[in-house]
């Protein structure tokens, strides 16, 4: 025992001594440690050499040893990674001709293959350029850090070739408020972070917009950087040249931190003078603009100096921010322009950017864009695309909408009439999603695939998303304090944008390639969450379409500016109101009214009817109420903040469509209740309204304390501020109102005529099969065919047309039952297809039930085709 005991304590000092020893002496736990060496080429880029820091530390963070060689010869033994362009005489581009890889000739195109050069193995990895290098280095380093064994840390690796899907991936962002904007540009660490994950998640552009509804901050921006020559009055009322000097050395450094990750940088120029009224933004005393200077705000430019100094302002701004790579210009009147103003304004700025710019590219913004700018842009020659709202101010479903609300030009929310042949500019497409996404976390590859796709339509060069929390401060005072997000017990990020790491994830991967493995995000899943990441990853994927249907479906088509509507927080005030709006693509989904209407008049529609889409709702919150409870089940007891945030999110969602799920029925019973002054219609939707603020209430507990509870992301009369608590008493009274209103009643029977009462759900179901057109020439015949079947028996079937124009109205055509069973066929007239536009089209069908439905599906894909029209 002795011994045994002796032989021990020598054991445990020779351990110990070793210990030491190698802690005195770091050479020799080096030579123990395993070592890869970097080859790379002589001089990479600056995105290259980012990529190569990011590999560098993720395999330094598993205590190996990193040696950086220019040749194979330097190379030596043991793991080699060789790193290059796929051009030129570096050492990637000299494996790649000598071997049978290939990299595609594309911008951002990327290859990772497994190699053997002179006995060695190694793993290479080459770009078409800069870019396309870096990003098969970020994502080579986000993969050494899944490893778990220190000894093999590029297991993960994978072989691939890639080339973007999409070619401009934009994240947009708001200097709504001074304070916020100012709390931001300053701090080197907070854009350090942003620009990586912009990076690492493949977003190639950066777009910071000057002048948006915000009292005249950056109206124009000019003066806040520095003062024109010629022009000695036009000031930033207060700003000294210090800060001036300082704003443009921040400004200039945001951009090159920005391109040392290979990201582009577009600056919006939105305001080009202030004159009040909507450019004011519901701040305080800024319906009109001030008739003498007021601090912050820019003075000295009138109608006779507006031309001329905005072409020198903007030259020089051109001139002193030469990192530039694109400026986005709104042009309409609520730019701060007159009608009146807007055609000579822009015709003078085209000609001054041709001459002294002439490679600028300019996003020229399409809401109520004059066709003579157009023009003028052309015959002058200035490089531009036009760029247009996917889904007017809100993030919708992943598709171009099928009608837009007539009130409304189309060439204020969507594409109009733009899509013109012959082509003579392309499209850039925003999705607004910042006045939908503002505070909830959101991703969904499911979404952004889809999404992607339809940005191709004419040419189309890609998308610009709003950042989350893209109006933070929004009309708050530029001199107020920016609010924390979640209250400080619930942080655990260094900057709130972290939070939503899975909506840059989305849509940075899903665009650049669809078919991305999903391992990317199931392992930061994993990581984060542990044992609950899978169904934390499952609900909030399912849960991130619910904003997207209610804005799509049923969502009051006159809260759809960013500056009014809020489908987060808003619950779309009284049942009587609410049961009056008009969702946004009104050729998919009924109204409330519409629905009533159907059920009094016992008439049919292929539209999906609101008692379909509360269905829908309703399902999905009970699928993520699911997933909630395997994770919290698998999460056990554990102190994770971020799986607290993220479940909280999580439940609100769920209690948005749980919300939903009942007030859409309880909107069409009301509807119905006006028509007929049926008692008993006013008993059902008194009863769904109350199930409806069961579950905001719930709703309201499942937030607790984790947010501010005045989170101030808009006009506060508008509803933009506060907590979702806040709504609860307003819900609770009006339901009190819908009470009284029913005890009122002199009897339950129907004052009106004898109808049906009752919501009487149909679930649709037909079998399809059709195949799609893919040209179509004007003037020669076409036949359109499609099989439909269903189990009641099919009534009716027809085609809906029209040109890729949504000024246009849709045509009805009925297909006709051919002598093959189920098959349906419509010959188009001579005249269906407007050569100056590509052609679309969908199918509307009905069974002997009163069920209908169109096809495509759009809980499946677009729900409609475009088709490419032939041209001489």
């Amino acid at each position: 025992m002795l011994k045994n005991t002796t032989r021990l304590a020598i054991t445990s000092m020779l351990i110990l001594a070793t210990a030491l020893l190698f802690a005195v002496i770091p050479g020799r736990a080096l030579a123990q440690q395993m070592q890869v060496t970097l080859v790379t080429d002589q001089k990479p880029g600056g995105p290259v050499v980012h990529g190569l820091d990011k590999i560098t530390a993720a395999l330094q963070a598993l205590h190996i040893v990193v040696k950086k060689a220019s040749s194979m010869d330097e190379a030596g033994t043991g793991t080699v990674i060789v790193a290059g362009l796929s051009e030129g005489s570096g050492p990637a581009a000299q494996l790649l001709r000598s071997g049978h890889h290939t990299v595609p000739h594309t911008a951002e195109a990327l290859s990772v293959w497994k190699a053997n050069a002179g006995g060695k193995p190694m793993w290479v990895f080459s770009g078409y350029d800069d870019r396309g290098l870096m990003y098969a280095l970020l994502d080579a380093a986000n993969r050494i850090s899944w490893s778990k064994n220190s000894r093999q840390p590029l297991a993960r690796l994978e072989e691939i070739t890639e080339k973007p899907a999409v070619k401009d991936r934009a994240i947009s962002l708001y200097t709504m408020n001074r304070a916020y904007w100012e709390s931001r540009m300053y701090n080197k660490d907070y854009w350090a972070k942003y620009l990586d994950m912009m990076a690492e998640n493949r977003l190639n552009t950066l777009v910071v917009i000057f002048g948006y509804e915000n009292g005249g901050f950056l109206a124009p921006c000019y003066p806040y950087f520095f003062d024109t020559e010629g022009y000695p009055d036009v000031k930033m009322t207060g700003l000294t040249a210090a800060q001036q000097q300082k704003n443009l050395d921040a400004f200039n450094g945001l951009i090159s931190m920005a391109h040392a990750r290979g990201i582009n940088f577009t600056v919006g120029i939105w305001d080009h003078v202030y004159r009040g009224g909507v450019q004011g933004g519901g701040l305080a005393n800024t319906k009109n603009a001030p008739d003498q200077p007021v601090p912050g705000l820019v003075w000295g430019i009138t109608e006779a100096n507006l031309v001329s100094y905005t072409k020198a302002a903007l030259e020089k701004f051109i001139k002193l921010v030469p990192g530039l790579d694109a400026i986005q210009f709104r042009l309409h009147d609520e730019s701060g322009l007159k009608k009146e103003e807007q055609v000579g304004f822009w015709l003078d700025v085209f000609k001054m950017i041709k001459k002294d710019y002439p490679a600028m590219r300019l996003d020229l913004r399409a809401k109520e864009l004059p066709d003579a700018v157009i023009k003028g842009a052309l015959d002058i020659g200035v490089n531009f695309r036009v760029n247009t709202k996917y889904w007017m101010e809100q993030m919708g479903l992943p598709y171009h909408p099928t009608q837009i609300n007539p009130e409304k030009s189309p060439r204020r929310h969507s594409y109009s009439d733009l899509l013109r042949y012959p082509q003579q500019y392309n499209m850039y497409w925003q999705l607004w999603s910042g006045g939908t996404t503002r505070i909830l976390l959101w991703g969904s590859p499911d979404y952004v695939k889809r999404f992607a796709a339809t940005t191709h339509l004419y040419g189309g060069e890609g998308f610009e998303v709003n950042e989350p929390l893209a109006t933070k401060m929004e009309a708050q005072p530029h001199d107020t304090v920016p609010f924390g997000l979640l209250n400080p017990a619930y942080r655990y990020y260094d900057y709130e944008f972290e939070r939503y790491w899975h909506f840059f994830q989305s849509f940075g991967r899903i665009a650049y390639n669809p078919n991305v493995n999903p391992a990317i995000w199931k392992e930061e899943f994993a990581k984060r969450f542990g044992p609950a990441g899978p169904s934390i990853q499952n609900a909030l994927q399912e849960a991130s379409w619910i904003l997207p249907r209610i804005i799509s479906s049923c969502y009051p088509y006159t809260q759809f500016p960013t500056t009014r509507g809020w489908a987060e927080k808003q619950h779309m005030g009284t049942l009587a109101a609410y049961a009056k709006a008009d969702p946004t693509d009104l050729r998919q989904f009924t109204t409330f009214d519409e629905e009533a209407r159907l059920i009094t008049e016992k008439g049919e529609t292929p539209k999906m009817l609101q008692s379909a889409n509360s269905r829908w709702f309703f399902n999905k919150a009970a699928s993520i109420s699911r997933q909630i409870t395997q994770a919290e089940n698998a999460a056990g007891n554990g102190d994770n903040k971020e799986l607290f945030s993220t479940l909280t999110d999580l439940k609100i969602l769920k209690g948005l469509a749980l919300y939903y799920a009942n007030r859409i029925p309880a909107a069409v019973y009301y509807r119905l209740y006006d028509h007929t002054k049926n008692a008993t219609t006013l008993d059902s939707a008194i009863r769904y309204e109350t199930d409806a603020v069961a579950a905001w209430k719930q709703l309201v507990q499942d937030a607790g304390d984790v947010y501010t509870s005045d989170i101030s992301m808009g006009l506060r009369e508008a509803d933009l501020c506060g907590h979702w608590k806040d709504g609860l008493t307003a819900l609770e009274k009006d339901l009190d109102n819908l009470r009284t209103e029913k005890s009122g009643l002199q009897n339950n029977n129907p004052t009106g005529p004898a109808v049906p009462v009752a919501i009487a759900y149909r679930q649709p179901s037909f079998t399809v099969v059709h195949q799609p057109l893919t040209s179509i020439t004007p003037g020669k015949p076409v036949v359109i065919t499609a099989k439909v079947q269903a189990p009641a028996g099919v009534k009716w079937v027809r085609l809906k047309y029209r040109s890729v124009n949504q000024e246009e109205e849709y045509k009805t055509l009925p297909m006709t039952a051919t002598a093959e069973k189920g098959v349906y066929r419509a010959s188009l007239p001579a005249d269906a297809v407007e050569p100056s536009w590509d052609f679309m089209y969908f199918i509307e069908m009905m069974d002997n039930n009163q069920a209908g439905s169109i096809y495509p599906d759009l809980n499946i894909q677009t729900p409609y085709y475009m088709v490419k029209v032939t041209r001489p």
